[in-house]
């Protein structure tokens, strides 16, 4: 009996040491596993200055706006040529947007200010004599293009040479800034969009007894919104063309270019 019980004692205690040791290594595991992870105290400093809560901010919008005088003038125009075979169509085509383009260019437009915007290839069909069955009667070729110069007062001319010349569509007319100028006018603008946007948030602060003490971020927009005249879109096939389109007076308007900011500043009691 008395043996029994000294072994059972012996084992009991072999199984709390076991436990203990294993307690221990387990704690000094995780002591090593934060260790490791520790945050060092610059990084710390860090996310309390980018994500203190006690900082205040306000966010505000800001515009300014300038007209201009556009400097380009871009017309979209061309030749439809129809036939019986494609080849016919295209041939034809061709002779007349050729003549078209030697007229543009001897009256001074540069070729590199004349590329091709549209061109296409398509069958016409007689669809009269049988609604089932459609009836292939001709090619038309369409071929049109887009004339971009800084002569802004030639837009009218351009069009009268051109359509003397062949052409027989004119698709569209618009005036609008260069890149460059549009650039410059949008450069000169977010100053004063910010300047805006700092009103706004001192105006807005004033009854609060607040102060702007500091800037957060800055995002800037541009947007640009040109003037167009009315697009047009005109055939002058079986038509007296030069007498129709002779001095055909067509004005640009002013392009207004915008440019917006997001300010968001830092805040405090004054």
């Amino acid at each position: 009996m008395d043996t029994r019980i000294n072994i059972a004692v012996i084992v009991g205690v072999v199984f709390v040491l076991a436990f203990a040791v294993t307690l221990t290594q387990y704690e000094n595991q995780a002591v090593s596993q934060d260790a490791e992870f520790e945050i060092s105290d610059e990084l710390m400093t860090h996310w309390i200055e980018k994500y203190d809560p006690s900082q205040n901010t306000i966010s505000v919008s800001g515009s300014a706006t300038a007209s201009s005088e556009p400097d380009t003038l871009i017309v979209v125009l061309g030749v439809d040529s129809e036939a019986k075979t494609a080849n016919e169509s295209l041939s034809q085509n061709s002779n007349s947007l050729n003549a078209v383009i030697s007229s543009l260019t001897n009256s001074g437009i540069s070729e590199d200010d004349i590329q091709t915007s549209n061109f296409r290839i398509y069958p016409l069909y007689d669809f009269s004599d049988s609604k089932d069955k459609q009836i292939l009667i001709g090619y038309r070729v369409s071929n049109m293009l887009s004339i971009q110069t800084d002569k802004i007062d030639s837009a009218g001319n351009v069009i009268d040479i051109a359509v003397s010349s062949g052409a027989n569509r004119v698709d569209n007319v618009s005036f609008q800034l260069s890149d460059e100028k549009s650039q410059k006018i949008s450069d000169d603008l977010i100053s004063n969009a910010i300047l805006d946007a700092t009103q706004k948030a001192e105006k807005a602060l004033v009854p609060l007894k607040q102060q702007i003490v500091g800037v957060k971020s800055v995002i800037i927009h541009d947007n640009a919104m040109p003037f167009y005249d009315s697009p047009m879109r005109s055939s002058f096939a079986g038509m007296a063309m030069e007498s129709s389109m002779k001095s055909a007076p067509i004005m640009s308007g002013d392009e207004e270019i915008r440019t917006d900011v997001s300010v968001v500043f830092y805040i405090a009691q004054k």
